[in-house]
């Protein structure tokens, strides 16, 4: 009997899916893209006046990590920027707690070791010991400079870290959105070297 009811109420059910579908496809049909999506939106960026040389973003919607206009294939202008795979690196560091990840990070800004310096709250680490297996509750530093500044990095987080053995780490950064890999550029003095 009950099998008679639902089948009685079955194309009813069938209709509403039915129409559904078509609204959906017909509202996708019509549907405006995200402002990020259109070539527009990326345009009212940037001054593109021909009387204006300066490139740099004019609204303060654009990003403030020196977002450039793109640059068109095959121009030589001012604003492209072509990465050298590797130049970057992204560092991690543990640290025990929030204050000390905070105190390390905000140093290592205001010496332009790096340009961005992320804080990820309680990660948890296993690792060997002094012979035992030892857990805890860490937070994890993930540190965006140039390459060639590693090694000062490294010893100013040896320096300045309440560990006796302080992690740093580092990986190169082989590809990214251009104009972040340009901020880091940018925003961290490269090394210079002694003339000794």
């Amino acid at each position: 009997m009950q099998y008679r009811i639902c089948a009685r109420f079955l194309p009813f059910r069938w209709s509403l899916v039915r129409n559904l579908l078509i609204a959906a496809s017909v509202t996708t049909a019509i549907a405006v893209p995200p402002a990020f999506a259109t070539a527009s939106s990326r345009e009212s960026c940037f001054s593109s006046s021909a009387a204006s040389s300066n490139s740099t973003p004019t609204s303060s919607a654009c990003s403030k990590m020196g977002d450039q206009p793109a640059a068109a294939e095959g121009s030589s202008g001012a604003g492209e920027f072509a990465y050298q795979a590797g130049s970057s690196s992204v560092a991690f560091v543990t640290t025990p707690d929030r204050e000390s990840a905070k105190k390390l990070a905000r140093s290592i800004i205001e010496r332009k070791l790096a340009a961005c310096v992320n804080i990820v709250p309680q990660i948890d680490s296993i690792y060997m010991w002094e012979g035992k297996v030892t857990e805890d509750s860490e937070y994890l530093m993930m540190v965006k400079t140039l390459t060639s500044r590693i090694d000062d990095l490294t010893k100013f987080v040896r320096e300045n870290h309440p560990y006796s053995v302080a992690e740093v780490i580092s990986l190169p950064i082989q590809n990214g959105n251009p104009p972040y890999l340009n901020w880091i550029a940018q925003t961290v003095p490269k090394k210079v070297e002694s003339q000794d």
